[in-house]
């Protein structure tokens, strides 16, 4: 990778993340975050992740999140910061694939305006993901107007 690609990619991590603390900072708000550990069956939680993640070891930080992405409730929160590490890396369907999943859960909740930034951001990495967010936006478009 050149250095000026490079250097676009650790613009873009920074920007997303950005964006991501300014729609989940508030975890508590959106009911996002775990507040305990009872709420987790796993060993390791987001903040363990986290830790992972600040701390550069990259590879425990997405088998944590992978880990916590593969429960059945798995909080959105991992979904998105799994994606950055994916962002991070240029391995962009996976990072879509997260993403993805970020967008349909707050489609669930009908934060539409956060769910229309992470369509954005999909729509440019994989085209049959950014369609998956389509069909659950015309879904909810059905049932409002039903």
């Amino acid at each position: 990778m050149t250095m000026r690609n490079t250097l676009l990619v650790a613009v873009g991590f920074i920007a997303l993340m950005a964006v991501v603390l300014i729609f989940f900072g508030d975890g508590e708000k959106h009911g996002m975050l775990l507040s305990t550990d009872s709420e987790i069956e796993h060993s390791e939680s987001i903040n363990d992740a986290r830790q992972a993640f600040w701390s550069r070891d990259l590879p425990k930080a997405e088998r944590i999140y992978r880990t916590l992405t593969s429960a059945a409730d798995a909080n959105i929160n991992a979904w998105g910061e799994l994606g950055n590490i994916y962002y991070m890396q240029a391995r962009w369907k996976e990072a879509a694939n997260a993403y993805t999943e970020v967008a349909l859960r707050l489609i669930e909740k009908n934060e539409l305006q956060q769910a229309a930034f992470f369509h954005r951001l999909v729509s440019q990495m994989d085209r049959a993901q950014s369609e998956r967010i389509n069909q659950q936006l015309r879904s909810l478009k059905t049932k409002q107007e039903g």
